[in-house]
């Protein structure tokens, strides 16, 4: 009896032992990610040139080299990062076909490194026609005229200008206004999987022709909480803004984007508090407009 107790004893140990271990072979299994290329670009830059224009995400952040066959291997990113883009110059190389094979070489953290599937980028190399003194090029590239970029300046800074439209309440009253704040300098990442920048300051102007102050000039920040999954953000907002006249008063905001216009701008609805604690007297805001900061010091890290 006493035998059949430290067996029991003994398998139960035994079985204990192994369950405890294979749990944690499972949470080690479970908690290692696997790494994930998303190609953005690669391309061929200039029929003269040929520079090669290169870019990619992962879903860790890892240190890259690209490897060509034929060419060479290329250092890409010399420091843990989830966004990766080069450009390699190849005008020395003497291309021999069309298309080229290359990898993606990437280091994680532990200094493992993980190679990708095999893409390709075509190339425009020329073939000498014997009949005849002329060249043919096996591609072709298509030239956009100077004019359609002016255009889409003249436009986006147009925009960028516009007026918002908005509304006031003070006193029980409903007010027309127009406001426009414009981003001066934005503070965002370098990082493929933010949109918008965290924090941007700047200056506007608001115009209530019936109002207790007709014309203020408006300074302050605004922090963006991007919403990936839309694709847009909430913002809040906090500044001042005076008539030089003696009326000063500082303001809230909150509001988000809900629409995009021209890839480029975000159509956004706020509401603000307006205090002006001298006269003690307040007002709110409603407004709609556009918000980019495509034309402002953008400065990322």
């Amino acid at each position: 009896m006493k035998s059949f107790r430290l067996f029991l004893i003994a398998s139960l140990i035994f079985i204990t032992n192994n369950f405890l271990f294979s749990q944690e072979e499972d949470v080690v299994e479970d908690s290692t990610e696997t790494l994930e290329v998303y190609l953005i670009d690669n391309y061929l830059q200039g029929e003269n040139e040929k520079i090669l224009v290169l870019s990619w995400m992962t879903n860790l952040p890892t240190k890259s080299k690209v490897k060509i066959e034929e060419i060479g291997t290329f250092n890409v990113s010399d420091t843990l990062t989830d966004f990766h883009q080069t450009k390699i110059d190849l005008s020395n190389v003497r291309f021999t076909k069309n298309e080229y094979m290359f990898k993606i070489i990437s280091e994680l953290e532990d200094g493992s490194s993980v190679e990708s599937e095999e893409y390709s980028f075509l190339v425009p190399f020329e073939e000498k026609d014997t009949s005849s003194t002329k060249s043919t090029t096996t591609s072709q590239q298509v030239k956009t005229s100077s004019s359609y970029y002016i255009y889409n300046f003249a436009l986006g800074i147009t925009l960028w200008l516009l007026p918002s439209p908005a509304l006031a309440f003070e006193n029980n009253k409903t007010k027309f206004a127009i406001l426009k704040d414009l981003p001066l300098v934005s503070i965002g990442s370098f990082s493929a999987y933010k949109t918008f920048p965290y924090v941007y300051f700047y200056a506007g102007y608001v115009h209530i022709p019936e109002g207790f102050v007709k014309n203020s000039f408006r300074l302050g920040t605004k922090y963006l909480y991007e919403l990936p999954e839309i694709k847009h953000f909430v913002s809040l907002g906090l500044g001042g803004f005076t008539n030089f006249k003696g009326s000063n008063g500082i303001n809230g905001e909150i509001g988000f984007s809900f629409l995009k216009v021209l890839k480029t701008f975000e159509m956004t609805a706020s509401y603000s508090y307006n205090y002006l604690p001298s006269s003690k007297n307040k007002f709110h805001l409603f407004s709609i407009g556009l918000f980019t900061s495509s034309f402002s010091i953008n400065l990322n890290y």
